[in-house]
């Protein structure tokens, strides 16, 4: 049996409950993924992060829900980048080797910066299944994103985003059913944020996900086109809320956020 440490972060705020939480992992190679997954499913977090060290700022990291592996995640990298930075005076940047590839995470007077691809989604007709699931009518537009299996629907304003209440073991069904992860419902923001969102994904164990740095790489290529900026304040409207800063250069989003540790310990195992 081994001890490794373990780090409860909310991520993409600077106020311990609010954000989106994060379980961070600091691990030895040659451990199981089914042990990787069975961790996740007690922890019972959105993500947990999984990482070990391969080389001067270089690690391999991944991410597990409660019920699967994901190709990307992006509270769970500002989590782990946040660990390393804080707690292991490890020197920026951070590269992170993953499934999907390499990215980098530095140090920011604004935060930590984490470099992501862009995700570029297309213009669909909408299922009719999913508006009803979501709650949702009328969308101004309606898009799909492939790599990711996502849907992100554009609604007229914010008020629109507050009043979405989804049948969740319904939206459930659909996304299987459909085979894609959830869907985001977006609009313009007000004050000093750009673009508002709320994203949605009961089949891979989050009914709603507080905040979702994924999301922001869908949602930011769109929104710089229609705002016709590539420096943006996003805001995910959860319940708990979470601030994200975007920047875009090419094919690659740049997405800036603070975290902090509510909770230190070690997993036995």
């Amino acid at each position: 049996m081994g001890q490794y440490p373990f780090y409860w972060v909310d991520a993409f705020t600077e106020e311990p409950f609010k954000g989106n939480a994060a379980a961070v992992c600091l691990m030895n190679t040659g451990l199981s993924d089914s042990l990787y997954q069975n961790i996740a499913a007690e922890i019972n977090l959105s993500e947990t992060a999984f990482t070990e060290k391969i080389g001067e700022s270089e690690y391999k990291l991944r991410w597990f829900t409660p019920v699967l592996e994901m190709p990307l995640c992006g509270h769970a990298t500002l989590a782990t980048a946040h660990i390393l930075f804080s707690t292991r005076n490890e020197k920026s940047p951070i590269s992170f080797h993953t499934k999907s590839g390499v990215w980098k995470a530095e140090k920011k007077q604004g935060g930590i910066r984490l470099t992501f691809p862009t995700l570029q989604s297309t213009k669909v007709e909408p299922p009719v299944e999913l508006l009803k699931a979501l709650g949702v009518t009328a969308p101004l537009d309606s898009l799909y994103e492939k790599s990711v299996g996502a849907y992100i629907f554009f609604l007229k304003d914010e008020k629109a985003i507050e009043s979405v209440e989804p049948d969740f073991e319904a939206l459930k069904k659909v996304t299987q059913k459909l085979s894609i992860l959830g869907a985001a419902v977006t609009a313009k923001g007000s004050g000093k944020y750009d673009f508002v969102s709320r994203v949605f994904a009961p089949g891979v164990g989050a009914n709603e996900d507080p905040v979702t740095g994924v999301a922001h790489c869908m949602m930011g290529p769109i929104w710089a086109s229609k705002l016709g900026k590539t420096e943006m304040c996003a805001y995910q409207k959860s319940k708990r809320g979470g601030e994200l800063r975007l920047e875009l250069v090419g094919d690659t989003v740049f997405i800036t956020g603070k975290a902090v540790t509510l909770i230190e310990g070690s997993i036995s195992v």
